[in-house]
């Protein structure tokens, strides 16, 4: 989603995530931050994008982690955007591993399905 515009008062809302069922359940990611204002109201966001700063004494706040999220504006103090995240979807017949390790993951199994998440780290996965 992209994010909300500074307003002369109020600040615009971030934009829309996309939604996902990949994990088993609808989460949406990669909304866009919430625009500054001055004086008025911040912009809201959702699907991990922050909220924006709605004055000098409320900072604006970061995306939410794991999810891309944007971070909300703040002039010279935006906030930072949320972190991203991989996730792989395959057959319960094969086995993910990570040779050499680097990445930080997890798996669940449900209905002939692995889905793997991995939220942080370098490095590669093979199968077997």
């Amino acid at each position: 989603g992209s994010g909300g515009a500074t307003g002369s008062v109020n600040g615009g809302k971030g934009g829309a995530g996309v939604s996902s069922s990949i994990t088993g359940s609808s989460v949406e990611r990669a909304g866009g931050g919430g625009g500054a204002s001055q004086g008025g109201t911040a912009g809201t966001a959702t699907g991990g994008g922050g909220a924006g700063r709605n004055d000098s004494t409320t900072p604006s706040i970061d995306g939410t982690v794991n999810t891309g999220g944007g971070g909300g504006g703040g002039g010279s103090t935006s906030a930072a955007g949320g972190s991203g995240i991989v996730i792989l979807k395959y057959s319960d017949s094969y086995t993910i591993s990570n040779p050499g390790g680097g990445l930080t993951y997890s798996t669940s199994t449900a209905g002939g399905f692995t889905v793997a998440t991995f939220t942080a780290g370098t490095g590669n996965v093979s199968w077997s």
